[in-house]
């Protein structure tokens, strides 16, 4: 299967060219790599803006049935150490986070925020990812500073796991246009 990457599409030009000392205008057809529709710009600022959202009711809920066993069982824990604080800041860092993402992307292929936007995330086949991938994603948010490669076309979770976020009318145009560069270019009759 062709990679989404390598989708070609034919472009025609009109050019001003000299011929015979007058200057006409000449159609030029050529070949280009058609360039993968990722979700970009203020669209991938809202996915954060919303995934956050969503992350926080995450982390309420698991922290409330987390409480709930914490009291049931009578562990005892003081909520005001210092410890508490740097063991909370870092669960929630290195393991709630890339969990949360993982959970949802993995099983829907996308996180909340961009199922509500109609937006997907795939591999470099225009398929679902593999679970490394998703997991590669998913980890790569823990990364320091990591956030603000939302601001870029794609982040540092889609270059490091090779995925990219569409949206899905995109993912039906891009499958198509597979189809199309398989079949290639028509072949004349011939004639016995």
């Amino acid at each position: 299967m062709q990679k989404i990457t390598e989708i070609k599409e034919t472009h025609t030009v009109k050019r001003k060219e000299k011929v015979n000392g007058e200057d006409v205008y000449v159609e030029k057809t050529f070949q280009r790599l058609r360039e993968v529709p990722v979700v970009e710009g203020t669209a991938r600022f809202g996915h954060f803006i919303l995934d956050r959202i969503f992350y926080y009711l995450f982390t309420l809920i698991l922290g409330t049935i987390l409480g709930v066993v914490i009291v049931f069982t009578g562990i005892d824990i003081n909520p005001d150490s210092q410890e508490f604080k740097i063991y909370d800041t870092l669960l929630s860092w290195l393991i709630l986070q890339p969990l949360f993402y993982f959970i949802f992307e993995a099983s829907m292929q996308s996180s909340p925020a961009k199922a509500i936007l109609g937006r997907i995330v795939v591999d470099e086949y225009g398929n679902k990812p593999t679970v490394k991938q998703f997991f590669i994603r998913s980890i790569s948010r823990s990364v320091p500073f990591e956030d603000f490669s939302c601001l870029s076309p794609r982040g540092w979770h889609d270059t490091w796991s090779n995925t990219f976020v569409i949206r899905k009318k995109d993912l039906n145009e891009l499958r198509l246009l597979q189809k199309i560069n398989n079949i290639g270019p028509l072949e004349g009759n011939k004639e016995l």
